[in-house]
């Protein structure tokens, strides 16, 4: 059987360009190795009768276009919002910041009430720079190589918005995407509690460090969510993270998607130039006149592809150099035994838990993360 496009990976991202195009009237097949659907969105049971988001955990930056296109809530998707994010400390206090502003105000004026003033100023500012931003994500990059009229066009429109933004917003703009995450913040604030709470958001999904450059503009990400129209919200999926991927993989399937898990790809069929196909690791070969991989590029272009058919040779190096992996560590904990520490028994809600207030830990942690060892200790 021959279909019109395969989609190797059954990631959120692959579901949802597999169902973009059944929509579009494509004949689709989604190949996953794995045998539950999510990619690095997906909920598992970790322990007997306990599900757990494994990898990713909240949800806010998933386009509201494509949850209201898809019909995802039919599909099963409900988002519930996350109400805060709490940092114990070993002194028995904590920082605890919520939806409410004023509370959280208060909150950090607990702290510094120089940075509880400070606090309102930055919001502003990241609302604004969240305000530019924020429709870039839907744009389609411009092809660099390219001298289309259209890409170049794309690319004048951005710079004229720059252009219009205040002095100060354009300052901020420039800080943001080339300052690291504790740089910037350091700019604003004094308390090294509040400043590591946030500085961790500035690593979320990355291989970096809180001194790292350009780690800054992930911290603008908290300011961009969106949930059901509410500007600067995040959320929790109902059954965990997988539930958006299996959501997605539901309304895919509606639109005529076939799905395939323990379905590993060896090998991507090409001639000339062309992909035509892919062949899978127990031999069978399917055929299709479009393959796209929601897979890393690590893995698509050194285990599905010749590496001696490629062009971009100085790009597969690199690759084989460096391995995509994340510097944030996530531990499964018993709530039952952190009543006790920093107050953490007055939250337990659906807040997000930081377990370390200060920078140079964080920034240790991701040091010995570099060198690919993981230290847990915490004196």
């Amino acid at each position: 059987m021959r279909y019109d496009a395969i989609i190797i990976g059954g990631g959120h991202n692959g579901l949802t360009a597999a169902a973009y195009l059944a929509r579009a009237g494509r004949k689709v097949l989604v190949l996953e190795r794995r045998h539950v659907l999510g990619g690095a969105a997906v909920t598992e049971e970790v322990f007997p009768g306990f599900q757990f988001s494994v990898c990713s955990y909240v949800v806010s930056l998933l386009r509201p276009e494509i949850i209201r296109e898809l019909d995802l809530p039919r599909h099963g998707l409900e988002i519930l919002p996350l109400d805060g994010t709490f940092t114990p400390t070993p002194n028995g206090d904590y920082l605890w910041r919520v939806n409410d502003h004023a509370r959280t105000r208060r909150e950090i004026a607990r702290h510094s009430r120089l940075d509880a003033e400070a606090y309102d100023e930055y919001g502003r500012a990241m609302v604004a720079m969240g305000r530019f931003v924020k429709p870039i994500l839907g744009m389609q990059p411009p092809d660099p190589t390219s001298l289309s009229p259209s890409g170049l066009k794309q690319l004048l429109g951005l710079f004229r918005r720059f252009q219009q933004l205040p002095p100060q917003d354009q300052y901020n703009q420039v800080q943001l995407m080339t300052m690291s995450a504790v740089d910037f913040l350091d700019q604003w604030f004094e308390t090294d509690v509040l400043k590591a709470t946030m500085s961790a958001s500035g690593i979320i999904g990355t291989f970096l460090g809180v001194r790292s450059p350009g780690t800054a503009y992930v911290l603008l990400h908290h300011y961009m969510g969106e949930i059901d129209g509410a500007f600067r919200s995040w959320g929790l999926a109902r059954g965990g993270t997988g539930a958006i991927s299996e959501a997605i993989a539901s309304a895919a399937r509606a639109a005529g998607v076939e799905i395939r898990t323990m379905a590993p790809v060896s090998t991507i069929l090409v001639r000339g130039n062309t992909a035509e196909g892919v062949v899978l690791e127990n031999g069978d070969e399917i055929r299709s006149s479009v393959v796209a991989s929601s897979v890393d590029p690590r893995h698509t272009f050194q285990r599905f592809l010749d590496p001696g058919r490629l062009r971009l040779r100085t790009i597969v190096g690199a690759l084989r150099r460096k391995s995509l992996r994340n510097a944030v560590e996530r531990h499964i904990v018993d709530l039952r035994e952190l009543g006790g520490v920093g107050g953490v028994g007055r939250c337990l809600g659906r807040e997000e838990l930081i377990f370390e207030f200060r920078r140079v830990k964080i920034i240790a942690a991701f040091d010995g993360a570099r060198r690919g060892r993981s230290d847990l200790d915490r004196p």
